[in-house]
């Protein structure tokens, strides 16, 4: 055959594979899971056509509206209906980010599970000698497990926290908290200690409304301590619409803040995780949702 007909046949393959090559790169594009679009039925900004990266024989086509987010400060960041899962906003959603006294959350559950309703909890040395002194519990006293979980979750204590965990045996107590991590599908969540002052405590607002939404379905007793106003250090126990939540700050975690709402009827959850001013960020937030 003659060489230099090979030398063209060779050329022109050549110059179709990186055409082929250059279209369907072109095809492909880089996405997060942690953005989110929103579709309107009557869209107030650009509306763009986006092609989702699924396999050749299931691609398909999907309008979204693009808007402008709020402004916060929080390193992550969800707003979602409890009720449908729908999501109306996110930022970082994914963010491994210690959660500081959200965990007491988790702790509460535990104790609801597994402490006796009448059981007398005896406050050890041990448990008042751990950093901070809210809820004003006393050594030597025994507490009902109601006492001990209102000044847990209204008042962010510390002692109540160790004080539930010696009573089961503070091993045992977070083997628990972390295998309920596990049954709601939280696998971005570990527990070293029950009050969440270990920077190890960590999770993601993925994660933490997994753990709200079973709350808000199995245990409303939980969320009915966090909203009562009396003494409750949380930004929002005074509105009327509020469902319930809990605070939580450490230096390594800055203001984290989980917050419940009844809006229109619907439970809207609001979690933001690394806030210079988590209570301005919710409130950003919640100003965002009823403006649309």
């Amino acid at each position: 055959m003659n060489p230099m007909k090979n030398d063209k046949y060779y050329g022109l393959a050549l110059t179709l594979i990186v055409l082929i090559s250059t279209i369907t790169g072109g095809a492909k594009h880089e996405g997060s899971e942690d953005t989110i679009f929103y579709s309107q039925s009557e869209p107030t900004s650009l509306t763009a056509t986006a092609k989702n990266n699924f396999p050749e024989t299931q691609t398909a086509l999907a309008t979204v509206a693009l808007e402008i987010p709020p402004a916060i400060s929080a390193v992550s960041a969800v707003v979602k209906y409890l009720d449908t899962n729908e999501a109306i906003f996110s930022v970082s959603q994914n963010q491994q980010w210690p959660i500081a006294s959200l965990t007491k959350l988790m702790t509460a559950v535990v104790a609801v599970e597994n402490i006796p309703a009448d059981a007398k909890i005896k406050i050890s040395e041990k448990a008042i000698a751990t950093e901070g002194g809210a809820g004003n519990i006393v050594a030597g006293k025994a507490y009902t497990r109601e006492e001990l979980l209102k000044v847990l979750l209204k008042v962010s204590s510390n002692d109540a926290a160790a004080a539930f965990s010696e009573f089961l045996g503070r091993e045992i107590f977070l083997e628990l908290m972390n295998q309920k991590a596990i049954s709601l599908g939280m696998y971005n969540t570990r527990y070293f200690d029950s009050s969440g002052l270990s920077a190890l405590n960590q999770s993601m607002a993925s994660d933490l409304e997994k753990l709200v939404i079973y709350i808000y379905n199995r245990h409303p007793e939980i969320l009915a301590i966090t909203r009562e106003p009396e003494g409750n250090i949380h930004p929002f126990a005074a509105w009327a619409n509020f469902l319930g939540g809990k605070t939580g700050f450490i230096d390594e975690a800055s203001g984290n803040l989980i917050s419940l709402f009844n809006y229109r009827g619907r439970p809207l959850l609001i979690v933001v995780l690394g806030s210079e001013d988590r209570a301005k960020d919710t409130q950003v937030l919640y100003d965002y949702l009823t403006s649309r």
